[in-house]
């Protein structure tokens, strides 16, 4: 036999039979070392499976031993210190048994609610120490509310009052802004947009939940979703929603002038919001003029009486504006609808408008009026027009500001390469030149990738920066490339390409992602490689310290100070870099389709137990998958 001391379990070599051996790869999640029976050699597991099975051929796939690896999973759970870990492995675990144990994964459901209460309120509890991790990690509450909606909407519900029923009333005015009122309606939406596809009733009763709490960018995106599944229940829900906001602050309120007009964006809001408008998406002129009507009754109340100085907030230009200087903003952006759709609400429009500019101060007048940042219907400025007034601003920031702006634009996208970057050497600060150098040849790569432009693609990334970088592009690249039969041999340089640039990059997250996706390309072509390449992104994910595949968003973000006229610091320009890959967990899985063995046995080697019981979990899912061979019992009983 063989002892393993620190999993304090021994393998008997009598009667090995495929589960047996299948245990070699799962207990404690390590691999342990098999001595043959036939010459007591001893042999890595890669050599052991060296003639490799499909998931539907291999005696390891199976349903009983996938049920009991996935037992397995939940025990060992228990011994980690992270708690969202945790909760992630019981959610996966609970999901994959609902099928076939229910009482099991509901328990199981139950207990990672729990856990995820428990997180949420050491989170509360500390307070401002933990707010940005609150702000970037998600709820885990919602979290596992999500995963049970799509299997039992019930359950989703009694947790979701559960939950909601710990949150402090927020029915005083002075509430609403609070920070846990408004990252409440923030998660509450969130998990909506993200249960339209599987579960359209939970989803309405989340969002119905977030009237309770401050309006935010997040309905309208909700609203959106909603609409390219059914329409006219989106259209509904906008009108309850107008209902409950109407009378909000102004904060609140503008966030709803999107999506009677299919804006896709917003800027006199708190935060300036850009949506996707659903190609198919109808206006709705019964919606519209309800909210003309709405905004014109706020500015006769505005007028009237002055609104709480908490209704102020900062405006795209970087001025902090007053609550009727975005009322006039927004009516201002809907005269041209009104002229043209709604002839009976032009003249209470253009009179709330004048009355309301004359009734800011003079500051807030001249920053409204000055030239280039007035409010304005007219059509937009061509991308050379916007240059040409950058250059004529004397304040040297200032004129770097604009010139940066429009570069970042839409408007560059029609502009040629040379030409933009003609434009962006113009600028002075130095730092922000090579960002956007940096930027621009990244995201003109990743369009002419989409666009099938592949020639144009690999001219560019050899002019891109960053080794992560270009080993994303590579194996975009390489993904186009293996869907033509006669470009498979280029295929195979490119992913070599994107597997040099991976491991030029270092031990990184991204170039474990950059070797989990080409891995799988690889498989297309030269399986034997494919597992190689396989072994260098576990060897790489071994060497990170607790990797983690999620909290990047799969982005690179880079950071330049946004300087403004007199050297005022404007905040920050923020480039990002979207690689998205593979993680262990998705790779697996993968690969387990094609050769289920040698993904078994490439899966214990990984040391992180999170990542090891991610990926032995979406092992076990594509067991269950597979079409269920009668045993050997079954079989015997049948003759």
């Amino acid at each position: 036999g063989v002892y393993d001391s620190e999993c304090d379990v021994t393998l008997n070599s009598k009667g090995s039979s495929a589960m047996h051996y299948r245990s070699l790869f799962t207990l404690c999640g390590r691999m342990v070392p098999v001595i043959l029976l036939t010459g007591f050699v001893t042999c890595s597991a890669t050599q052991i499976l060296a003639q490799a099975n499909r998931s539907e051929e291999s005696p390891l796939c199976t349903r009983e031993n996938a049920l009991d690896t996935i037992k397995q999973q939940l025990a060992l759970s228990k011994t980690f210190d992270d708690s969202i870990r945790r909760i992630t492995v019981l959610i996966r675990a609970a999901d994959l048994l609902w099928p076939y144990e229910q009482t099991k994964a509901r328990a199981v459901f139950a207990e990672a609610f729990e856990l995820a209460t428990e997180n949420e309120k050491w989170n509360a509890q500390n307070g401002s120490r933990v707010i940005i991790l609150r702000l970037r990690v998600p709820d885990q509450r919602y979290v596992v509310i999500r995963a049970v909606a799509k299997r039992e909407p019930k359950l989703a519900k009694q947790f979701t009052e559960q939950m909601l029923k710990s949150i402090p009333d927020t029915g005083r005015e002075s509430a609403r802004d609070s920070f846990e009122s408004v990252l409440t309606s923030e998660r509450l939406l969130d998990s909506a947009i993200k249960l339209i596809a599987t579960d359209v009733n939970a989803s309405m009763d989340l969002a119905a939940a977030s009237f309770n709490y401050p309006a935010s960018s997040a309905l309208t995106r909700f609203l959106y979703r909603l609409s390219e599944i059914n329409q006219k229940t989106a259209d509904h829900f906008y009108g309850q929603a107008l209902a409950v906001y109407g009378d909000k602050p102004m904060k609140e309120l503008l966030y709803l002038q999107a999506y009677p007009f299919a804006w896709s964006n917003t800027l006199n809001t708190p935060i300036f919001s850009f949506y996707v408008v659903p190609p198919n998406f109808v206006t709705n002129q019964t919606l519209q003029r309800q909210f003309i009507q709405v905004l014109l009754q706020r500015a006769q109340q505005a007028l009237e009486t002055p609104l709480a100085e908490s209704d102020r907030y900062q405006s795209s230009d970087g001025y902090l504006r007053p609550g009727p200087a975005h009322l006039l903003e927004g009516l201002i952006r809907l005269e041209p609808q009104v002229r043209e759709s709604f002839p009976d609400l032009l003249a209470p429009l253009i009179q709330a408008r004048e009355k309301i500019l004359v009734s800011l101060s003079v500051e807030d007048q001249k920053i409204l009026l000055q030239p280039g940042r007035e409010v304005s219907t007219a059509p937009e400025k061509t991308f050379d027009e916007r240059i040409e007034l950058a250059q004529k601003e004397s304040d040297m920031n200032e004129r770097d500001e604009l010139t940066a702006s429009t570069v970042m634009s839409d408007a560059s996208d029609k502009e040629s390469l040379d030409h933009v970057t003609e434009i962006i050497d113009k600028i002075n600060d130095s730092n922000l030149r090579a960002q956007l150098v940096e930027w621009l040849y990244f995201q003109r790569a990743t369009a002419a990738i989409k666009n099938k432009e592949l020639d144009e693609a690999e001219r560019l990334v050899s002019r891109a920066e960053g080794p992560e970088q270009r080993a994303y592009l590579h194996t975009e690249i390489a993904r186009e490339l293996l869907k033509r039969r006669e470009a498979l041999p280029h295929a195979r340089e490119i992913l070599e390409a994107a597997i040099a640039e991976a491991k030029k990059g270092g031990t990184t997250i991204f170039a474990a992602r950059a070797l989990l996706t080409a891995s799988t390309l690889y498989a297309k072509i030269d399986l034997s490689r494919s597992f190689s390449i396989l072994a260098d992104a576990v060897n790489c994910i071994n060497r990170l310290e607790a990797p983690d595949f999620v909290s990047d968003d799969q982005a690179v973000e880079k950071a330049v100070t946004r300087i403004g006229k007199g050297g005022q610091n404007r905040g920050q320009y923020l480039f990002r870099f979207y690689m998205p890959g593979l993680d262990p967990e998705s790779a697996f899985r993968e690969m387990a389709k094609i050769n289920f063995d040698n993904s078994l046995a490439q899966s214990a080697a990984l040391t992180d137990k999170f990542q090891r019981a991610l990926s032995t979990l979406a092992l076990e899912d594509v067991c269950l998958q597979q079409p269920q061979r009668p045993n050997a019992k079954a079989k015997k009983k049948s003759m």
